[in-house]
Formats: C-alpha cells, structure tokens, sequence
C-alpha cells in the first residue's frame, strides 16, 4: 500500500492484525485506518489504534442502515416461520449446532 492509503475494514476483525497495523501506521507505511471490526471485539480501552488521530474506530455499526436492518428483520421473521412450518432454518449459521425436534413433537 501507499504511504497515503487508509486501510478499511468492515467485514470481520479477524481479517486485519492489529499489531501489524498499528505499526504500519505508526512508521508511515499507510496514512491511517477505518475499522467498523475490531479483533477482539470489544476493543481494549488502552488499544494504540483508539489515541491516533488518524484512525477512526466504530463500534461494529457497518450494518446500521435502514435497509439492513429491515432485510435481517425480514431474514430472522422467515427463519422462525420456515422452521415451524417445514422444521427447517434456511438462514442458519452453524447448522451442526442444531438438532431439529418439530416443536410439540417431543414431549
């Protein structure tokens, strides 16, 4: 990267490492820094990356549009009425984690 580029990131916190960053900024091989993630999330009080000037750190935000919103309000809605309906989730993140019982069915 330039000396004049901002890192952005506002996908997961994982995908940065902190240390690194912190350095490159630090040194002048990049100009500074976006993070809507962090990595751990919350972020450490005394993180170096929350004191410089040229980084601007939010608080896991990226999602919070109106439009967002609504289609992860519609994803959850449509979730609930597939999985009692048909006992299936067709959003689910971790479907190892599930064990599908219809409800009622296992008393």
């Amino acid at each position: 990267m330039k000396p004049t580029s901002i890192f952005v990131n506002t996908a997961r916190g994982g995908i940065h490492n902190e240390k690194d960053l912190i350095e490159a900024i630090t040194v002048g091989k990049i100009w500074g820094a976006g993070l809507d993630v962090t990595n751990p999330e919350p972020m450490d009080a005394n993180n170096p990356l929350l004191s410089m000037p040229n980084v601007a750190v939010l608080p896991h935000i990226g999602s919070a549009t109106e439009e967002a919103r609504n289609e992860m309000s519609r994803l959850a809605a449509m979730n609930i009425i597939e999985f009692y309906k048909y006992n299936h989730i067709p959003n689910v993140v971790n479907p190892e984690t599930l064990t599908m019982v219809k409800p009622g069915l296992n008393t």
